[in-house]
C-alpha cells in the first residue's frame, strides 16, 4: 500500500502500528487480527451508500490483516447476514454514526473517538512524544474534543480553538485548566508547534501560519490549508479519508 510507505516516511510507524498505539494495544492484537473475520455492511439509510465506500474500508481492513469482505444484502439484510455468518467483526455507517461492532464481545467503538486518538498517534509519532508539548487543536466538535481528551491522557497541554464560542465554554468547563481556549488559530500558535486540525472547512490554515517546523495532523475534511499551506507542509503533514480511523477502530474492537 502506497499510503503504508508514505505514513512511514512521516512518522516513522506503519499504519497498523500508529493504530496499536492509538488504542494502547500491545502487537499481539495483530494474532487477533489475523484471525478475524470482518464484514462491512452497507447501510442505504439517510444520504444512501457512498460509492466506494464499503470498498476502501474493506481494503483497509484487509492490509492490516483481517479477513474482511462486504456483505451480500444490505441494511437489515447485511446485518443478519453477518450474525448468521457468527462473523466477529462489523462495520456499518449511516448519517450519523461510523462503528466497529464486536459481535462475541459486544464492543462498539464510534469512528470520531478512534479518529481522534489515531492523529493523536501520529502526531506523536511525528514529534518523538507529546508528553509536556503544547498542542493546538483546530474544531472541538466529537473528533476535537476527543483529540483532547487523549492529549491530557498522553500528558501534553492541550489549546483549543473553534468559531463556536459555546462549545469552547463547554470544553472548559469539562476540562478546566487543563485546556487553554482562544478565538483564533493565530492567537494559539504562537505557543506551538504542532497542529491537530478536526475542523472542516477551507483556507483555515494559511501559508503564513505554517512554519519550518511545524508538524500538522489533520483529519478533517476537507482539509483545512490552503494550496500555499499545503506546499509549506510537505512530509510534515499527515491526512487521509479514512485508513488511520479504520485501522484504529479495528484495533480497538479486536484488542483485549
Amino acid at each position: 500500500m502506497q499510503y503504508d510507505k508514505e505514513l512511514r516516511v512521516k512518522t516513522g510507524c506503519s499504519l497498523l502500528e500508529i493504530a496499536e498505539e492509538a488504542a494502547r494495544a500491545n502487537t499481539t492484537v495483530r494474532r487477533t487480527l489475523k484471525n478475524t473475520e470482518a464484514v462491512v455492511v452497507p447501510i442505504t439509510s439517510g444520504s444512501g451508500v457512498i460509492d466506494g465506500f464499503s470498498e476502501a474500508v474493506a481494503a483497509i481492513l484487509n492490509h492490516i490483516g483481517v479477513n474482511a469482505s462486504i456483505t451480500r444484502g444490505r441494511d437489515i439484510v447485511g446485518i443478519a447476514e453477518a450474525y448468521e455468518r457468527d462473523t466477529a467483526l462489523m462495520l456499518i455507517a449511516d448519517d450519523n454514526r461510523f462503528v466497529a461492532i464486536n459481535t462475541h464481545t459486544r464492543r462498539v467503538v464510534d469512528n470520531a473517538t478512534s479518529t481522534a486518538k489515531a492523529y493523536v498517534a501520529a502526531l506523536s509519532a511525528m514529534a518523538n512524544g507529546l508528553a509536556g508539548k503544547t498542542v493546538l487543536v483546530i474544531g472541538v466538535g466529537n473528533v476535537g474534543s476527543a483529540a483532547i481528551l487523549d492529549l491530557i491522557l498522553r500528558r501534553a497541554k492541550p489549546l483549543a480553538v473553534d468559531v463556536n464560542t459555546r462549545k469552547l465554554k463547554e470544553l472548559k468547563a469539562r476540562f478546566g485548566r487543563r485546556v487553554s481556549v482562544f478565538g483564533r488559530p493565530t492567537d494559539a500558535l504562537c505557543k506551538t508547534n504542532l497542529i491537530i486540525s478536526t475542523a472542516p472547512g477551507r483556507s483555515i490554515i494559511k501559508a503564513d501560519m505554517v512554519k519550518e517546523d511545524t508538524l500538522i495532523s489533520a483529519p478533517a475534511i476537507p482539509l483545512g490549508l490552503t494550496q500555499a499551506a499545503l506546499r509549506k507542509a510537505g512530509q510534515n503533514l499527515v491526512h487521509d479519508s479514512l485508513e488511520l480511523g479504520v485501522a484504529t477502530m479495528a484495533v480497538e474492537a479486536c484488542a483485549n
